[in-house]
């Protein structure tokens, strides 16, 4: 077995690294994945309520960083325009389903 050499000189040959994990030797048995794992899914339901629970985290988050910096005028302002915005938007998409029936 050969030793290794001065402080971040630890290959054993020409290409071949050994990692901080790995041992002389040592193999690993277990597979990443069980072979006979059944997967249960994920209800629609709950993978909308994962999504807007991550948009809406960020949004509020944003919503303070955007305050601090434009104060509390400026924010009010473009808040109002956001919220007219998102309130058009929602009105074509309804506009949309009627006229499509869908």
């Amino acid at each position: 077995m050969q030793q290794p050499g001065p402080a971040g000189s630890i290959n054993r040959e020409p290409g071949w690294y050994l990692s901080a994990r790995e041992q002389e030797g040592e193999q690993e048995s277990a597979p990443l994945l069980a072979l006979n794992h059944a997967s249960s899914g994920v209800s629609f339901g709950f993978s909308v309520f994962n999504l807007m629970n991550a948009i809406m985290g960020s949004g509020i988050l944003g919503l303070s960083y955007a305050m601090a910096n434009t104060g509390v005028i400026g924010f009010s302002i473009l808040l109002l325009i956001v919220a007219s915005l998102a309130s058009y938007s929602v009105f074509l998409l309804l506009s949309m389903c009627i006229q499509t029936g869908k």
